[in-house]
């Protein structure tokens, strides 16, 4: 049990604040919420984001109390609870199906892909499970013990589970038709148990009370959610409820083995190597190759053996818990179908006890191979999760470039200003989370800013007008522009640059520049090798005596060549078009780096840099004066 703990605890710790990279709106919002609760904002329903259940909110307040406003403390809670549930787990398989199956159900929990993902974003559905396994399993006890104070401790859980995530709201169709089925197997006395069973109702009914007063005070904080996704809305179902009901029971139903969630940010993709260049991806399913078979074998045993309470119950679980997924848009959805674990590991954990026991394999063989399987699926999920965390495509969709900006803006050096546009701070709720607590100013770029008289950073969104900063920057001064990493929307078809940073340094040039382009652009450049293939080239331009605001700006050109010819290239408008040349001024020197990847290593015995400037439209080359030739050569430092 201990070692399951620990192999838990290693895949919901290990590089948690990074993997995946984040955080992710969602989780941010829970940030912003909990901030509010640390302010003394207590609430028992936040209305925010579509509505979202407490408990998990003031866990991350407890969390981010102790660690400050940071992508681990958003998901420390869900890892907490993620590696804690091995307990409940292992309780109630082993209450329902043996020690042997109890103790394999806690490490299939440990080692599955989609209880590790849950265990490592800061969502509440990770709450769930837990919950729901600790009062399933004290409700076990109460049932066989027959004692007053575990049916009312069974209750008191069970109620509390309402305060985690909204697919709860279907777990009391679960226990009326697990009663149902009780009564319908002559079973009506123990359920009953003299009436002890009240207590159970009693807890519950205490625990749920005060959510419920809230809900029913605003049906909308209820049902606003479930209406904007359900199928019986037509823009979800296209009219076609029924159709949409049907499509979703095969989809659902695939998830165990087949397709689970194609939703990147929810889950890996199968065959990664074929299926991220599919149009119709499919999802990582719940359980691997390996745990297939036994999966089939427990599902079987089950069946077979319906009439035993626990396998009825099982299920039953599994049936009603698909329901927040079967009624729902994006079938099988990662999150919604989060509440039928951990009663879907028992399968696995069942058939992988009947192997553990098989008398026709020697005691040594068939334990081999249970351990086989286990280590093996456990492999698979640390490479699948691996991968995962680091494709290109979860960076953007868990929003990492809105973090990155967070990240930029809380190591600017003391003493800059820091200057935000309003749509960042208003439309990623990261950005205001990670910046709790640091000097920071949003402006909106309709307005003009007021003169920018020291050191100053500004983030910008580079798609639009950029008039409002060349006219706040006071000559002489220094612009070192550089692009934002690359985000993509769950709509948008290309990633982009997200924002675009300038630092801003008033005071004149060190040195005049280096270069002079027929007296329209001077230029000072220097290259560095930052690996054997990897070279950075940063350029300093400014206004010469013969530039002109209304002349159309040259190209840049950036060539490494090799005996063999051109090593890398880059071509592009002088400051990337972010800085436009009608903006320049006298005695303002505009700064940008460019890293080329080269086809091999660099070799300055024979290789070369040359730098040169030309006209779009002629094509022609900007001579350069007082040297014999149009490009300027370098020699990379490094």
């Amino acid at each position: 049990m201990l070692l399951a703990v620990l192999v838990a605890a290693a895949l919901r710790f290990t590089r948690l604040g990074a993997w995946p990279p984040g955080p992710y709106r969602d989780e941010a919002y829970n940030g912003l919420d909990a901030l509010g609760v640390l302010r003394g904002q207590l609430a028992l329903f936040f209305p925010a984001n579509n509505g979202r259940e407490p408990i998990f909110i003031y866990l991350v307040a407890l969390s981010v109390a102790l660690l400050g406003p940071t992508t681990l403390a958003l998901r420390l809670p869900a890892a907490v609870a993620g590696t804690l549930a091995t307990l409940p787990a292992a309780l109630l398989g082993r209450a329902w199906f043996g020690r042997v199956a109890g103790l394999l159900a806690a490490f299939l929990w440990a080692i599955t892909f989609w209880p590790v993902h849950l265990g490592r974003i800061g969502l509440r559905a990770g709450l769930l499970a837990p919950m729901l396994a600790t009062a399933f399993w004290l409700g076990t006890r109460a049932y066989r013990e027959r004692r007053a104070v575990l049916w009312l401790a069974a209750g008191l859980v069970y109620g509390l589970s309402f305060y985690t995530y909204l697919a709860a709201r279907f777990t009391p169709l679960l226990l009326l038709l697990f009663a149902a089925y009780l009564v319908a197997t002559g079973r009506r006395a123990r359920l009953w148990d003299a009436g002890r069973a009240l207590w159970f109702v009693a807890g519950a009914a205490v625990a749920v009370a005060p959510l419920a007063t809230v809900l029913l005070r605003d049906p909308a904080l209820l049902f606003g959610r479930a209406g904007q996704v359900s199928i019986l809305s037509p823009e979800v179902s296209g009219g076609d409820p029924l159709g949409a009901l049907l499509g979703n029971t095969g989809r659902a139903l695939g998830l165990y083995l087949w397709r689970g969630d194609s939703i990147l940010r929810h889950n890996a993709l199968l065959s990664y190597d074929v299926v991220l260049k599919s149009d119709n991806p499919a999802g990582r399913p719940v359980f691997d190759l390996l745990m297939a078979g036994p999966f089939l074998v427990g599902l079987g045993w089950c069946l077979w053996r319906w009439r035993r309470p626990a396998a009825a119950f099982l299920l039953l679980w599994q049936l009603v818990m698909l329901g927040p997924t079967l009624l729902a848009e994006d079938a099988p959805h990662f999150l919604r179908a989060a509440g039928i674990l951990p009663g879907a590991i028992f399968f696995p954990a069942i058939g992988l006890a009947q192997l553990w026991a098989w008398p026709r394999l020697p005691a040594v063989a068939r334990r081999l191979a249970v351990v086989g399987l286990l280590a093996g699926s456990l492999a698979l999920t640390v490479r699948d999760y691996s991968t995962y965390a680091r494709q290109p495509d979860v960076a953007y969709l868990w929003e990492s470039a809105a973090a990155e900006l967070a990240r930029a803006a809380r190591a600017a050096p003391q003493g800059t200003t820091v200057l935000i546009d309003r749509r960042f701070t208003e439309g990623w709720p990261s950005i205001p989370f990670l910046l709790h607590g640091h000097a920071f100013t949003p402006f909106d770029p309709a307005k003009p800013l007021p003169a920018l008289a020291g050191p100053t950073t500004v983030f910008a969104w580079p798609y639009g007008p950029l008039d409002f900063l060349p006219g706040a920057v006071r000559p002489p001064a220094r612009v070192a522009i550089e692009p934002g990493p690359l985000a993509r929307g769950d709509l948008e078809p290309e990633p982009y640059a997200l924002y675009t940073r300038y630092d801003i340094l008033p005071g004149p040039a060190e040195a005049p520049p280096a270069a002079n382009f027929d007296d329209r652009y001077g230029l000072s450049a220097a290259a560095t090798l930052d690996a054997p293939d990897a070279l950075t080239v940063a350029l300093e331009w400014t206004p010469g005596a013969a530039h002109s605001p209304d002349a159309s700006p040259p190209q840049v050109f950036i060539h490494v060549l090799g005996p063999e010819g051109m090593l890398a290239q880059h071509d592009g408008t002088i400051g990337g078009g972010l800085w436009p040349a009608a903006n320049w001024q006298p005695l303002l020197r505009i700064d940008e780096r460019h890293t080329l990847a080269l086809s091999r290593p660099f070799q300055p015995a024979q290789d070369r840099i040359e730098i040169g400037l030309y006209d779009p439209a002629t094509g022609q080359r900007l001579p350069l004066l007082g040297a014999s030739g149009d490009v300027v050569v370098l020699t990379p430092d490094g």
